[in-house]
């Protein structure tokens, strides 16, 4: 599996250097029409492109972080990007009633286009399916330890999201289906 590293050192969420053993994945994807990796990633490394906006995750104040994001560098190439590191805390889902998942699982988010797009889909959730993969390897995770946002909101260990099952239901997938790709890959030590 191949990614690139780098750590948005300058936000919060990596300056508390909270520790865990991570458990599970859970899968998001970001909810606006912007697939391009520079959004949340920054500065530009020379494959990411300027951000434009200078509101890329890369600073401090920011409130959210998670380990990874899949998207668009500036030549529109899907890439993963590795953003904390694994056996961090993230702040990707809040919480919910039965406490939070940021305590114990690995968190990345695909970004997302106009959600029509079926190359950035296949590519970009391929490449998703990698990178579970791969974790799931690196870490002895239970590939049924992976669950969306969506699903970690009904366990009640995060905030209340769909992502990213609009997305995935707009090209005839499930959370299972992805499961089941996965699972094929780990069991074809393709990860």
């Amino acid at each position: 599996m191949e990614y690139q590293k780098l750590y948005l050192t300058n936000n919060e969420c990596f300056k508390r250097e909270k520790e865990m053993t991570p458990t599970g994945i859970v899968v998001h994807s970001t909810g606006v029409n912007n697939p391009y990796l520079r959004r949340y990633i920054g500065p530009d490394d020379g494959v990411l492109g300027p951000n434009p906006g200078a509101n890329h995750w890369n600073q401090p104040n920011i409130k959210k972080c998670v380990h990874g994001f899949i998207g668009y560098d500036k030549d529109k190439q899907v890439r993963c990007y590795n953003t904390l590191p694994w056996h961090y805390r993230s702040w990707g889902c809040a919480k919910g009633p039965k406490g939070s998942f940021n305590k114990s699982h690995i968190q990345f988010e695909i970004c997302e286009d106009d959600l029509l797009d079926g190359d950035y889909f296949n590519d970009a959730f391929s490449l998703a399916i990698d990178l579970c993969a791969h974790l799931c390897d690196t870490f002895g995770i239970s590939v049924e330890r992976i669950v969306s946002h969506k699903e970690a909101f009904r366990q009640g260990f995060a905030s209340d999201h769909g992502d990213p099952h609009t997305w995935l239901k707009k090209h005839d997938w499930t959370m299972d289906d992805f499961r089941r790709r996965v699972f094929t890959k780990i069991q074809n030590n393709q990860c």
